[in-house]
């Protein structure tokens, strides 16, 4: 009994993993996620800041680097990160210099967020 608890139990633990990005130029990239987002990366190449977890990849081709958010009809952003600290945010990617593809807004349904665009044009949603 106590071997399938046991198994029950490794089977139930999922984590997320980092959103995987492939990018024209890692060394500018990885500049811009922790000069203007704050962002910090460690020795396995992640790129971090709370729950915002990437694994960035530089591409042979530019070309290959296509964002989902550019495709006709796809979503608004790339990457969606849940916060209740929008405001702040906004404020310091602003004084950081972010690009910004939607300022900070709140939605009919009340949702409230701000979309900043990257260096390859990936979008990240940071709302709630």
């Amino acid at each position: 009994m106590m071997e399938q608890s046991l198994e029950q139990d490794v089977k139930m633990k999922i984590n997320t993993g980092p959103t995987l990005l492939l990018v024209s130029n890692l060394i500018n990239s990885r500049r811009y996620y922790e000069e203007v987002l704050g962002c910090q990366h460690d020795d396995c190449g992640h790129t971090t800041r709370e729950g915002l977890f990437l694994l960035m990849y530089e591409a042979d081709n530019d070309r290959d680097v296509k964002p989902i958010s550019n495709i006709a009809g796809g979503p608004p952003w790339d990457i969606l990160v849940y916060t209740n600290s929008q405001e702040e945010l906004y404020e310091e990617f602003k004084a950081k210099g972010a690009v910004f593809a939607s300022e900070l807004n709140i939605s009919e349904s009340g949702w409230k967020e701000f979309i900043v665009q990257d260096l390859d044009g990936y979008k990240i949603g940071f709302g709630s």
